[in-house]
């Protein structure tokens, strides 16, 4: 009697995979919107400057302008870059951005300057900071001679 159930309970397994199966293959599903590698992301950003600026720049043998080359977008990956007479290995990685520089012969890393953010007003504010309290002024105090003639221009008053 228990094999009897088994098969019964295989067979149901068996019509609802096929089910699953038809319904996958008739498009009725949905449909992936991204990828794990999408392509806007494969990319990365070479940046290479030189100085003196106007030096031939290959990138795994083939020109790809003079310096300075600026944001350059190009896949992911290992590349040979030579500049003038030096060479080196580089590593593009995916959304980022190298920035090199030529100086006497040497490349360069140079680190991306930090963005600084910048902190939307509250709802409710202008965007003004808050009053400060008026503070006492403590220490030097000039003394003003009613004598001084800047301040009477028709001369002083005796």
């Amino acid at each position: 009697m228990k094999i009897f159930y088994r098969h019964i309970f295989l067979g149901f397994c068996l019509i609802f995979l096929s089910g699953v199966v038809t319904l996958a293959e008739s498009g009725d599903m949905i449909q992936p919107t991204r990828t794990l590698q999408s392509p806007e992301k494969m990319t990365g950003k070479i940046s290479v400057f030189s100085e003196p600026p106007g030096l031939d720049v290959f990138l795994n043998h083939s020109k790809i302008g003079k310096t300075p080359v600026i944001a350059m977008e190009v896949k992911a990956g290992t590349y040979s870059l030579e500049v003038h007479n030096a060479k080196t290995q580089i590593y593009v990685m995916p959304g980022k951005s190298i920035r090199l520089s030529l100086f006497k012969n040497k490349f360069i890393n140079v680190k991306e300057p930090k963005k600084e953010k910048i902190q939307k007003p509250e709802k409710g504010t202008l965007g003004t900071k808050p009053a400060e309290p008026i503070k006492e002024k403590t220490g030097y105090q000039p003394k003003y001679d009613s004598e001084y003639w800047p301040l009477k221009p028709n001369g002083p008053i005796k």
